[in-house]
C-alpha cells in the first residue's frame, strides 16, 4: 500500500526526492521530516515537508545547509512514517544520531 501510495505521488519510477532529512524550519531545535528536492550553488538546500496523513500536500522551503540533516533511511520508510502520522519515525531519529 505505501508503495502504491508513494509511486502515485511521484507519477514516475525515479523518486524527484534525492534523500530523507529532518529540517530545522524554524531554525530552532524543533525538527520536521523533510524529501530534499535540490541542492543550490549557494548553499541552500529546497526540501518539501509533507502533511500527515496526505503526503501529497505540504510546503517548500529553501533552507540554509545547516538546517538540513540527512538521514539514513529510505524515501519509502519516511513516507510511511508520513502517511501514519509519525508512527514509526524511530527510524529517522536514529539516522540522524548516527549523522550528528
Amino acid at each position: 500500500m505505501i508503495k502504491e501510495t508513494v509511486n502515485q505521488f511521484i507519477g514516475k519510477k525515479e523518486s524527484p526526492f534525492s534523500s530523507v532529512a529532518l529540517v530545522q524550519i524554524f531554525q530552532n531545535e524543533t525538527k520536521v521530516t523533510a524529501f530534499i528536492t535540490d541542492r543550490h550553488n549557494d548553499g541552500t538546500v529546497t526540501v518539501f515537508v509533507p502533511t500527515g496523513p496526505n503526503p501529497t500536500s505540504g510546503f517548500i522551503y529553501h533552507l540554509n545547509e545547516q538546517y538540513v540533516h540527512p538521514v539514513e533511511t529510505s524515501v519509502e520508510d519516511a513516507m510511511r512514517s508520513v502517511i501514519s502520522c509519525g508512527a514509526g519515525s524511530g527510524q529517522l531519529i536514529q539516522g540522524l544520531r548516527k549523522n550528528d
